[in-house]
């Protein structure tokens, strides 16, 4: 096994849908002296500054406490190459690069350490001037770092129907303000009413109108009906953010052509985000900075729609592994042969040689692979009470020298983590497809238990960041679809309800799931920054964000991630023989960094 910058693994299908695809190695750029260990040596640093003792890595950083506090180093690129930076920020600090002239930064930091990135085009320049400055309150900054985001080789679109070659009108869900425009409201400008009465508008300096896209996208471009703009220029700074607190300065110094009455395209340094905001500086007439209409252009990258596997493309008569690649999957059954207390585990290489078992891991009639658990069978292990049948996420593939349990080969962290822990780590990110029915569940014992089970989780080393639930009241015969983000750090669970409610007593939803009914689900992870989509032919996405900024997954504790996915029984008081049951016709998975 071996690990590269970019990487996309889809576990589908077997000859059908199976398909790797590795892209050239990033690049990482020299910095002399990234570190500060030997004090300014290659720095311009700017009072008031100076060396601190207090540090992420080695013994040293550059603290910064007053306003114009500024530490900043010249280093060569390539021209017309994707960068970013990377820097680490205890209290409050901005880092960015100059470019020609052109300031690229973001602000960030916190108690700890905490790392804090930018992304920039170098466009015709071959040399940037990377910095840190002052951002309101006294910060220390370490371990620069600096690389290619490019790589010079595109991935393969994932499998889906999004296609990210080109540009496309993002849907947008809602705009705001700050709330001091003059009467002319934000949500003129996504209205689709040219007229110029229909405009935002804000007097002064800094004003600003934000866009929520409603879920994780590529953005790389903006059109926006400037009013008046045949006849004056518009001054603006555009930012994105994935959580609508952290921004990325993906335009500076954006200025309207002053001669066009239709919409003028702005090209943006392309970011992952779900926010866009743009921020006016009046324009060449007087203060005020006004906006008929906006489009953002990009790609939906929240999730990925999973494509369904062509009619007949699954085998019935081959066992799960002849249809699904699971050698990156050990398999958790409820069932205890070897009589340790527990279920047993069948591993990744028993599991991929044509492991089945007609009771509860089996080919369906269609072709599917299903899943059943019943209340009455081993429990995984003496931390829970319920039983499953479910995959656990191998990145090993088989390599049994490599541990099942830390940040290693086998398992994948946040790319919020720290550089040595990516480095450890077998993946980065990640993003878990499925499409799946569920065909039964409990309809015995206590009325909080019956009907739930879990079909796809995220697995951190004691805690859950993300499970994901499904639920059939008895009497109904459409179910809900809720989401649970469970914190690293002993802070409280966070429910989120997204199709129907999860409530013992809910009303049956009118837009719910029955049984049988096909759909399909993602769990993605960018940085702190969790997105669930629910896909279902006809119908609108259905997409949750959570921001795990504060949850504990990002300090250095051994917090390392796995997906999981099948059935996991959340009932444990009802008849014996009382089962839930599901069936997968796809499952793909993908992480920045993995290889095999």
């Amino acid at each position: 096994m071996h690990k590269l910058n970019r990487f996309s693994l889809s576990c589908c299908a077997a000859g059908v849908l199976l398909a790797v695809t590795t892209s050239a190695h990033a690049v990482s750029v020299p910095i002399n002296n990234p570190g500060f260990e030997s004090g300014w040596d290659d720095w311009t640093d700017t009072d008031p500054s100076a060396i601190s003792g207090e540090s992420y890595s080695g013994n040293s950083s550059a603290k910064i406490t007053g306003s114009a506090g500024r530490v900043e180093q010249t280093v060569s690129v390539d021209a017309n190459t994707d960068y970013r930076l990377s820097v680490y920020v205890k209290g409050s600090g901005k880092i960015g690069a100059m470019v020609s002239g052109t300031e690229h930064s973001t602000t960030g930091g916190g108690s700890s350490f905490e790392e804090v990135a930018v992304e920039f085009n170098s466009g015709s320049a071959t040399s940037v001037t990377l910095f840190a400055a002052y951002d309101g309150a006294e910060g220390r900054v370490d371990d620069f770092f600096l690389e290619t985001t490019d790589g010079g080789v595109d991935p393969d679109p994932p499998v889906g129907n999004v296609d990210c070659t080109g540009v496309s009108d993002l849907a947008i869900s809602s705009a705001s303000d700050d709330g001091t425009n003059d009467g002319h409201v934000p949500a003129n400008t996504i209205d689709g009413d040219l007229a110029d009465s229909s405009r935002w508008s804000s007097d002064g300096n800094g004003k600003w109108i934000s866009y929520d896209l409603g879920q994780l996208s590529k953005v790389n471009e903006i059109q926006a009906l400037w009013y008046k703009g045949d006849s004056r220029s518009a001054y603006f700074d555009i930012d994105t953010s994935a959580d609508n607190t952290n921004w990325t300065s993906v335009l500076v110094n954006g200025q309207s052509s002053g001669s066009s009455s239709s919409y003028e395209t702005h090209a943006l340094l392309e970011s992952e985000a779900r926010y866009v905001r743009i921020t006016g500086y009046g324009n060449s007439s007087n203060t005020w900075n006004s906006i008929i209409e906006t489009k953002i252009g990009g790609c939906t990258e929240g999730s990925t729609d999973p494509e369904p596997p062509a009619p007949g493309s699954l085998d019935p008569n081959l066992p799960p592994s002849g249809n699904f690649d699971l050698l990156d999957w050990s398999l958790g059954v409820p069932v205890d042969n070897n009589n340790d207390g527990k279920s047993d585990t069948i591993k990744d290489i028993e599991l991929s040689g044509g492991y089945e078992h007609s009771d509860w891991f089996y080919t369906g009639s269609d072709g599917g692979m299903v899943f059943k658990a019943p209340i009455d069978a081993p429990k995984t292990s003496t931390n829970t009470s319920y039983t499953r049948s479910e995959l656990r996420e191998m990145l090993r593939r088989g390599d049994t020298s490599i541990s099942t349990q830390g940040i290693n080969d086998n398992n994948w962290v946040f790319s919020s983590y720290s550089s040595s822990d990516k480095s450890a780590a077998g993946g980065i990110d990640g993003e878990l497809n499925a499409t799946l029915k569920v065909d039964h569940v409990t309809t015995t014992g206590d009325t909080s238990q019956r009907g739930r089970v879990i079909i796809g989780q995220i697995h951190a080393k004691n805690d859950e960041p993300a499970r994901l639930y499904y639920r059939l009241l008895p009497g109904h015969s459409k179910g809900s679809v809720y989401l649970a983000h469970e914190p690293g750090n002993g802070n409280s669970e966070q429910w989120y309800n997204m199709i129907g409610d999860r409530s013992s007593s809910a009303s049956e939803p009118a837009d719910g799931i029955a049984l049988g009914e096909i759909f399909s689900y993602s769990i993605k992870v960018v940085a702190n920054q969790l997105t669930v989509t629910i896909y279902r032919d006809g119908k609108a996405d259905v997409v949750q964000s959570v921001d795990m900024s504060n949850s504990g997954y990002h300090d250095g504790t051994d917090q390392y991630m796995y997906f999981k996915a099948g059935v996991y029984n959340q009932n444990n008081t009802g008849d014996g023989n009382d089962y839930v049951q599901a069936t997968f016709y796809s499952l793909s998975k993908t992480h920045d960094g993995y290889s095999y």
